[in-house]
């Protein structure tokens, strides 16, 4: 008898006592959170601003790198390399050249507030800008990777990789400018 007893109350705890578990879908359940306007959009924009400003700067040092590398490749060269290398030099002054009319830090914040029309359409603006900055340096990297197809002797060929390395992280600092201004990558 005290077998079938302890039968029944292992079953039992074992088994439940009909109690329904509760479903693994209802414990990892999702909360949807709306997200609302900031509290300041005037604060949110402006820190938009001046984070975009520091990116473009990050990435007009990273262009100004690249450039100085072509020139000092093409100086080597000659004929249609030479030429080649000055055109991606020329392509990553153009670049740089776009960015530099948005690498000024915003005004003090009040400044900004008072006047945020003008300040948003600067935003919008360096966005644009930072978008056809990015198109000569995809223009740069297509030239590159063109010379690195001729397969050159090396030095050339270690320089080029590397040429073309430095603009994969140009591409990058002008989208991280774009998307922290809180715009769009232009797509070709």
């Amino acid at each position: 008898m005290s077998r079938l007893y302890i039968a029944i109350v292992l079953s039992i705890f074992c088994f439940g006592c009909g109690q329904r578990a509760i479903d693994p879908p209802a414990l990892t359940a999702k909360v949807a959170v709306k997200v609302g306007p900031p509290a300041d959009p005037e604060r949110a924009l402006f820190e938009q601003v001046r984070s975009g400003t520091y990116q473009i700067n990050a990435a007009m040092d990273s262009i100004e790198e690249a450039r100085k590398t072509a020139k000092e490749m093409a100086a080597r060269e000659t004929g249609q390399t030479q030429h080649a290398l000055l055109t991606i030099a020329s392509n990553l002054d153009d670049a740089g050249g776009t960015l530099s009319d948005f690498a000024d830090d915003p005004p003090p914040i009040e400044k900004f507030k008072s006047d945020f029309a003008t300040q948003d359409d600067r935003r919008l603006k360096a966005i644009d800008g930072a978008n056809d900055a990015l198109d000569a340096v995809h223009d740069a990297q297509d030239l590159v990777e063109a010379l690195l197809k001729s397969n050159p002797p090396e030095p050339e060929k270690t320089q080029l990789s590397e040429a073309d390395s430095a603009l994969d992280g140009c591409v990058e600092a002008v989208e991280d400018a774009i998307k922290t201004m809180g715009g769009k990558v232009a797509t070709n």
